[in-house]
């Protein structure tokens, strides 16, 4: 389980990553891989002149869903700062959305994530090897 500790661990590394938006998603995606279901994490890239995205195009958003909880860091353009919001959803429907700082968005995923640990044994493992080491 994760503890209180890892917790500030956790929150400075996602800060770190959320930073740039290209890393940040390749982070979420790679250290949470199997302990979070598929469409958790949801990545928006960089869509052509018809709509297209290839797999490498620039990541414009990056959506974490954690029961009612919505983050979202995006962008307009990719040479654009990240805003960050967090959101409260019920069945689909959002009721609230909150701007917030880079740092304020990175520790309320790490406890969103910290209790979703509680609850979970892959999650928390996953949370454990990620706060084991500096990425």
């Amino acid at each position: 389980m994760t503890q209180p500790n890892e917790v500030g661990t956790l929150a400075a590394m996602v800060s770190r990553q959320s930073l740039d938006l290209n890393t940040y998603a390749g982070f979420l995606l790679n250290a949470l891989d199997g302990a979070l279901p598929k469409d958790v994490v949801v990545v928006q890239r960089k869509t052509s002149l018809f709509g297209r995205s290839k797999p490498d195009a620039p990541i414009l958003c990056v959506t974490v869903r954690l029961g009612e909880q919505k983050f979202v860091l995006q962008r307009s353009d990719p040479a654009a700062a990240p805003t960050a919001s967090i959101g409260h959803e019920v069945g689909g429907i959002t009721l609230r959305t909150e701007a917030t700082t880079l740092d304020g968005w990175s520790l309320r995923l790490a406890h969103a994530l910290a209790e979703l640990a509680s609850r979970n044994a892959d999650t928390a493992a996953a949370l454990q090897r990620l706060t084991a080491f500096e990425v």
